[in-house]
């Protein structure tokens, strides 16, 4: 594992300490599976299997590093998959810089050893304090908050630390930290939620998507079809791991090997996102998505069983620090994001509203995509659903409670009613 300040690649996905504690929980055996385990499933086969990369917060890896010992004690087999791959990244600067300070050691030294010693010596004091770190998703019961235990120094101190965070806090961190790039998301159900309200931050109606297209001198006649949600379907990949596992154990093994026939398909991934990124124009960009859906859809045809993810397109501006500094401290205080929702909920007027439309003029802009898993599609495909509940069954030797399938569905019914049909795309 490396860590970098901020540097994303190409086909990369961001990762929440959050899912994989759940999904250690019930594959290491500390706990049955739910439905929720199966939406955490899917949000994360997905993940691991189609990205080239991984993200972790700098603080999400500390986290795992002091609980493991305590919630996990005979192993976590699915952080140990991620970590095991020479594609792990910690990236800094997510993650609530206020904390209570929970253990204080002094120390001569900085260095791992010193770390591993604190660490098990609050592990022990601290050992019910752990435990309650632990989420298990529960759509019934929406979670509070969670927290996270961070490592820090002072001059001669070493500091752990507990932040604590509502969901929607510790989304919107994740997203205003990856907000100019285009990411999968692994992250927990129970934020679910949370993370659309994220996306709705960055719809953009097609009348204003059209007078941006007007401003670049490109007529497009499709172009608004490619901003807002989309369905895209997925090879059954959940269904394949777990058809193919002989029980719980056996899961890692699966992942892996599923992993590995996925190779060329990650490296075209990388490949058109290289291409989007570097297309100087919206028409090109454009072109850049047409081919490849082309090369998507030759990748699923030949799975009856299908299962899919919805991707949010959006809009975002290359930044030049050069043309930032000569607008007006309006403008110099708001992202892209931020200035394309004024102008497309009409708040920018007079000369601001003027320098938003030149910014946009002389800046390149950006088709951007966020991916979630698409519940909607997953319980609403009743065969596949129930494949995966009746594998899921056999490879957990255990009885799934099918009347939670109802307590999603009002979920999502809430999601509907509070999202646009701009971030929520159309069922056939």
């Amino acid at each position: 594992m490396t860590e970098e300040k901020f540097k994303i690649e190409n086909n990369t996905c961001i990762v929440s300490s959050y899912l994989i504690d759940e999904l250690d929980y019930v594959v290491g055996g500390y706990g049955q599976p739910t439905i929720e385990s199966l939406f955490n499933l899917n949000a994360f086969i997905e993940a691991y299997v189609l990205s080239s990369n991984f993200i972790f917060s700098k603080h999400e890896l500390d986290h795992i590093q002091i609980t493991s010992k305590v919630l996990f004690p005979n192993g976590r087999p699915i952080f140990e998959l991620i970590s095991d791959s020479k594609n792990m990244y910690a990236v800094g600067g997510i993650g609530n810089p206020i904390m209570q300070c929970v253990y204080v050691d002094k120390v001569e030294e900085k260095n791992n050893i010193t770390i591993q010693k604190a660490i098990e010596t609050f592990q022990e004091r601290d050992f019910e304090r752990i435990k309650k770190t632990l989420v298990i998703s529960d759509l019934a019961t929406p979670t509070e908050s969670v927290k996270t235990l961070t490592i820090g120094f002072g001059e001669t101190q070493l500091i752990i630390g507990e932040t604590t965070n509502k969901p929607f806090e510790m989304v919107k961190k994740f997203y205003d930290s990856i907000t100019n790039y285009n990411v999968q998301n692994a992250l927990p159900i129970f934020t679910y939620k949370q993370q659309f309200n994220e996306l709705r931050k960055k719809a953009i109606s097609k009348e204003i998507f059209k007078t941006i297209c007007d401003i670049k001198g490109q007529e497009i006649k499709d172009a608004e079809a490619f901003i807002g949600g989309e369905i895209q379907a997925l090879p059954p990949l959940v269904n394949i791991v777990l058809s193919k596992a002989k029980n719980r154990e056996d899961i890692p093994r699966v992942m892996k090997e599923i992993r590995a026939d996925f190779t060329d398909f990650r490296l075209c991934c990388e490949k058109f996102e290289s291409r989007l990124n570097s297309s100087t124009t919206i028409k090109e960009q454009i072109e850049a998505i047409k081919d490849y859906k082309v090369f998507w859809g030759t990748l699923v045809k030949k799975y009856t069983d299908k299962t899919s993810r919805i991707v949010f397109r959006f809009l975002d501006m290359a930044k030049e620090s050069s043309y930032d500094k000569s607008l007006d401290n309006y403008m110099d205080t708001q992202n892209a994001s931020e200035i394309i929702k004024d102008l497309n909920l009409g708040k920018v007027a007079g000369k601001a509203g003027i320098l938003a439309w030149d910014k946009i003029k002389e800046k390149r802009i950006l088709n951007r995509f966020k991916g979630v898993t698409d519940l909607w599609g997953l319980i609403d495909d009743t065969p596949a659903f129930e494949l995966q509940i009746s594998n899921a069954e056999r490879v957990f030797n255990t009885k799934i409670d099918l009347n939670r399938i109802n307590i999603t569905r009002q979920y999502l019914n809430a999601i509907e009613k509070t999202s646009s049909t701009t971030i929520l795309p159309e069922r056939s």
